[in-house]
Order: C-alpha cells, then structure tokens, then sequence
C-alpha cells in the first residue's frame, strides 16, 4: 500500500507527521516505526498517540530539502515503511536514474528537416504513475483543521472526538464530476474548486468552493474561533465562495465582537482530553497557530483558573489541570448567571 502526505509548516519546523487515518489503521498498537528513505538510510520514529503525530522525522526532512506543501510518498513494507519524496514540478531526475536510461539514438540527417507540430498530451497522460501536485488551497485547509489523505479527487478530512468531517474536492478541468458520486454516497461534502472568475462553468447542482474563499476563512480564523463544522454550514449550502464567507463574517461579528479572542481560547482547551495537565508554554504554542498572541492567552488562563469559572486549576507556576469540561464549565457559569440574575431581581422588587 502507498500513501500521500502533503506536509505542512508545522511538520517541517517540528520534524512530525500528523497521524492519518490510514497511517492509524498501519501502524495500530505500535510505539516506534522503522522509516527508510531513498537511500537505504533509516529512522526510528516515534508514534506519539496522545498528540496524534509521528516525531523523529526532522533529519529526513533537512537531507531532502523539503518544504511547506511538498509531498511525500509512504511506502509500507511489511514492519518498514520507506519514504520517498515525491519530485518537485520541473525537477530533474536523480543522476543514477538518469544513468540507467538508455541515449536517445540521433535522428538521421533527413528528420531534422523535418517540422511536425505535435499536439501536447496531459501530463497524467503522459507520465500516469507520477503523482499530480495537490491544490494550492491544501494549506489554507489545513489551518482550518483540515489534513490531505489522498487525490485527486482529494480527500481532506477533519476530525472532532469521535465526530469526522470529509470534504472531496476536484479541480475545475480535472476529471469528471462523475468521479465524486461514490464519495457523496459514502456521507463525504464534495465540490469542484475553481477561481471565482471561474464559477460559471461549474455545472448546475453541483457543490463549489473558490481558493480565495477558503484564503479568506483562513484569514478570519486569526480573528474569530472558526471550526471545520463552521465551513460545514458553508458547504451544506453548497458553495463556499467570497459571499458566502462575508456571510457568515458579519454573522461572527455580530456574535462574538470583542470576545472572539476569548472564545477562540475556549475552543482550544475544549480539544484537551479531561484531567489532562499542561504547560502555559504549550498552550501558548498551540494558540499561535490559532492567530492568538500569548498575552492574550496568558490573559485568559488567569480568568479561568478564577471564580466565577474556575475551569482550570494552577498546579505550579506555568502548569495547569483542566478540572472539567469547557461545556460543563460553561453550563454552571449559565446556572450561576441566572441565579444570581434571579436575586438581584429579588433585591429590585424589596
């Protein structure tokens, strides 16, 4: 079996791998993986469950080069699996395999004067086995929560406890619509992705996302709590286009106004497994990925750890417990407000 992953910032800066489902499927039950690369040379990886991501794959990294948005290919041999990075667009092959190739034999003196235009066949047709580059909008996905599991068509998913979000999408001139059916039967959002200049030539009753409208979500991330159910209520509508997220922009703002900082910290610690301990230092990490400065969150921890919330308890200078759910903690703050709401009524009326 092979699989693609499409590498983010954040594997690149930490040297991990985000567990996949189908990297969860392979390598179920075990605390370390051998990986061996293009030349024979082999890393012992870390499985980190609770994080959800492999580590130890930094070196890797650094000897290939590799960046934001490139792909890796994962080639699972029984209790090996072998790393192969896939070529970059317009790369040259490595100086052994161009030594296996045979010499193209010099036409004779009659075909050079000879002029034929030739019609370009598609690169998949030419080379089919070459794995095509994934969308541009993969990273922009990617800070809404999404991961690229495989394409085209291209599966991103989205995960959420035990609640899974799958988006397929398609580019414009790609294939087929067709090819998307067996995915929407299957529960999966799917969509054709094209430029907004585009949109006219997606057919009707068909779903469509635009590149500049998942940029702009990815923007206003930095400003408002946005979730992958939030893009959920997009697609459900069956576009995500630029008015579509204006849309739901004013709605946020509407919302949340000054508070969307706050929120955005609570939906972060709401991710946090019950009872787990960690460091003001991880979390201020964790939140700068979600556009939130660690004064902010600095901010925000002090509040919670303090009546009327008392969500968090401080165990140590910069360490903390989360001593019960966001949901539950905002259930006794809601109980607490009308309480309180109830007496001041009472004080009112004496």
């Amino acid at each position: 079996m092979t699989a693609r992953y499409v590498l983010t910032s954040a594997c690149i800066q930490t040297g991990t791998m985000a567990l996949t489902v189908s990297l969860r499927q392979r390598l179920l039950g075990r605390e370390q993986v051998r990986f061996v690369d293009e030349d024979g040379e082999a890393y012992t990886v870390e499985v980190d469950w609770k994080a959800g991501v492999l580590r130890g794959l930094g070196p890797y990294y650094q000897k290939r080069r590799l960046s934001a948005n490139e792909t890796v290919l994962l080639l699972f041999r029984g209790e090996e699996v072998e790393l192969k990075a896939a070529p970059r667009p317009g790369q040259r092959p490595p100086a052994r395999e161009r030594e296996a190739r045979p010499e193209e034999a010099s036409p004779p003196p009659e075909s050079q004067k000879r002029r034929v235009r030739v019609t370009p066949y598609p690169k998949e047709v030419l080379f089919p086995h070459e794995p095509l580059e994934p969308p541009g909008a993969t990273e922009d996905l990617r800070r809404l929560g999404f991961q690229l599991e495989e394409g085209p068509p291209w599966v991103y998913r989205a995960f959420s406890g035990r609640r899974r979000l799958t988006l397929v999408l398609l580019r414009l001139g790609e294939g087929e619509v067709e090819r998307l059916k067996p995915y929407r039967l299957q529960g999966a959002y799917t969509a054709l992705l094209a430029p907004e200049s585009q949109r006219d030539r997606v057919p009707e009753g068909v779903g469509f996302v635009s590149p500049e409208a998942l940029t702009r979500l990815a923007r206003l991330k930095g400003r408002f709590p946005l979730t992958p159910w939030d893009l959920e209520d997009l697609l459900k509508e069956g576009r995500v286009d630029l008015e579509a997220v204006e849309a739901l922009e004013d709605r946020l703002a509407a919302e949340l106004s000054e508070r969307g900082a706050f929120a955005a910290l609570l939906l972060l610690l709401a991710r946090k497994p019950l009872g787990e301990v960690f460091l003001l230092a991880d979390l201020e990490a964790e939140a700068l990925e979600e556009g939130l400065v660690p004064e902010v969150v600095r901010q925000g921890v002090e509040v919670l750890a303090q009546p009327p919330f008392l969500l968090l308890k401080r165990l140590s200078p910069g360490e903390f417990l989360l001593r019960q759910s966001v949901e539950e903690a905002l259930e006794d703050l809601r109980a607490f407000a009308e309480g309180l709401a109830g007496r001041l009524s009472r004080a009112r009326s004496l």
